[in-house]
């Protein structure tokens, strides 16, 4: 039987994982990252890379001290940028009026929806779903290993 610290592992490098891939690998209509300007993408990449990176990193190295946590901050602040960027706009009137940080239609407008879309509102895609799904059950089992639950 798989351990919940393996499993726990195991979901963040999966994360890690289709993050990246599906961030530098053109896989249309899942994603549409030929629209993305060069600086865009590797700011995404690097960035998002580094922080994910080292939140597996903490989880393979130990429970203690800055590898305890790291993933315990981090991953729960992921979540909340994913649900500020992706989800307060979707359901709010206020936050879909908001432009923040990307051109929506450019970027996604082409790419598969596994919800309706509301018009005028950043609606979550697919990949989308898939990778806040993911980071939903690997903040749950982080919370669940570093705290022996």
């Amino acid at each position: 039987m798989i351990s919940l610290h393996i499993l726990t592992i195991a979901l963040s490098l999966l994360l890690l994982i289709y993050h990246q891939v599906t961030t530098l690998v053109p896989l249309f209509p899942w994603n549409d990252v030929r629209q993305y300007r060069w600086k865009e993408l590797l700011a995404e990449v690097c960035t998002n890379g580094l922080l994910m990176g080292c939140s597996a990193f903490c989880l393979i190295m130990g429970n203690t001290g800055f590898y305890h946590y790291y993933p315990l901050v981090y991953y729960p602040f992921l979540l909340s940028g994913e649900l500020f960027q992706w989800w307060l706009p979707y359901f709010s009137k206020k936050f879909a009026a908001s432009k923040v940080n990307f051109d929506y239609e450019r970027l996604f407008g082409r790419t598969t929806k596994l919800i309706p879309h509301k018009p005028g509102k950043r609606t979550p895609d697919a990949n989308h779903i898939v990778l806040h799904s993911i980071t939903v059950v690997t903040v749950i089992l982080v919370y669940l290993d570093r705290f022996n639950l």
